[in-house]
């Protein structure tokens, strides 16, 4: 206890005193702007007024009206009509616009005719956010105004508003989004990829820290020092990081007013087991890779492919086996688990504590790390 105590008293000492604050208010300043930054961004819970265009080439009643109901739609604005495929292929290249819905010639008069006209669709997926909401709404209003076209053919024919949308829509959709009925993308996204910036600052400061005590070679860095010492050096950091994190989430599920039907204490648990699981892998990263360069390095891209692996932005379920598995090696997955059932679904700890001793047993490599610091120093 006494050895942890030197060493826990000895790290604040170097972070508030001898420079090295400077990289620690580095990460909390980058973590602070990536608060300020995604919340700015999806201030509205999901793009909207995304730009698109129209290429019309039948120029009739149908086509001006058809640009007028995509216009007024949420999710879309028509940014501009063009006359040819060609510039509307090469705006979208420039980047002025996500999509663009190309009427042929003599829609109308086919339409007329009954001989069933054709509306393409273009869509730029390289944004795949913004090319997939693009594609949805263009697609949608081309569904609406066929059935609009139906339910007017069958209003002339003598059929009641009632029967017309019997044959047009049969079955009938109400759909329930569960615990967040908006479809906003925040509670998603950023109550995992917000703590997820926070473990990646986490992994590189810790990769940082040991980089430089083994740089160093202090006498409190001797073999004789032991495990303890090592615990020492990341209790401060621990409190630090575990404090930002639980006032991120404060500011998530307080002031945003994000979802949360479960006990924020399960939350708030979640934080401080991803900063110290994050720790424990920062710790055996750099006493396997002597190099400090090197171990942030792969501190980074661990802490980066966890956002992919931890299964908020693409189902794991729908991943490979292989990958299936590889996932668990991310505390970001265990953690996204927890708080996504507690937050949506009310969960207790009888549901949660599968994902709590996930997380515990990222502890092991961290005192493997901290027993291979010992014997190299």
């Amino acid at each position: 206890m006494h050895t942890f105590i030197t060493s826990f008293r000895r790290e604040l000492h170097r972070v508030f005193r001898e420079g090295h604050e400077r990289y620690l208010v580095i990460t909390i300043l980058g973590l602070v702007f990536c608060y300020v930054f995604f919340l700015t961004l999806m201030h509205e819970g999901q793009p909207e007024r995304l730009p698109i265009a129209i290429v019309d080439h039948d120029g009739s009643y149908l086509s001006r009206r058809l640009c007028h109901e995509v216009n007024a739609m949420q999710g879309v604005r028509v940014v501009a009509v063009y006359s040819s495929h060609t510039e509307a292929r090469e705006a979208m290249q420039r980047q002025e616009i996500y999509a663009f819905l190309e009427i042929p010639e003599e829609t109308y008069n086919e339409l007329l005719a009954f001989a069933r006209p054709h509306i393409a669709l273009y869509s730029n997926n390289a944004y795949l956010l913004s090319g997939a909401l693009s594609y949805k709404s263009l697609a949608t209003i081309s569904k609406l105004a066929s059935g609009a076209v139906q339910r007017e053919v069958l209003r002339k024919k003598g059929m009641t508003d009632s029967q017309a949308m019997g044959l047009v829509q049969p079955i009938e959709l109400d759909t329930h989004l569960i615990s967040n009925p908006t479809a906003n993308y925040q509670p998603y996204v950023l109550t995992t990829m917000l703590p997820g910036m926070l473990g990646l600052m986490v992994l590189l400061l810790m990769a940082y820290a040991i980089g430089v005590e083994r740089k160093e070679r202090r006498p409190g860095a001797r073999a004789d020092a032991g495990i303890a010492w090592w615990l020492g050096k990341m209790a401060p950091y621990t409190i630090i990081y575990t404090t930002l994190g639980v006032l991120g989430n404060i500011v998530l599920f307080g002031f945003c007013g994000f979802e949360q039907h479960g006990s924020f204490l399960y939350i708030a648990l979640g934080t401080l087991l991803l900063v110290v699981a994050m720790q424990s892998m920062a710790m055996f990263m750099a006493a396997i890779i002597p190099e400090a360069h090197m171990s942030t390095t792969v501190c980074a891209l661990y802490g980066t492919l966890a956002f992919t692996m931890a299964g908020f932005s693409y189902p794991v379920d729908n991943m490979p086996t292989f990958l299936q598995g590889v996932s668990q090696l991310f505390p970001l997955r265990h953690y996204y688990l927890l708080t996504s059932k507690v937050s949506l679904f009310g969960c207790g700890i009888h549901d949660i504590w599968p994902h709590i001793c996930a997380l515990l047993l990222f502890q092991i490599p961290g005192l493997i790390g901290a027993w291979k610091l010992k014997t190299k120093n």
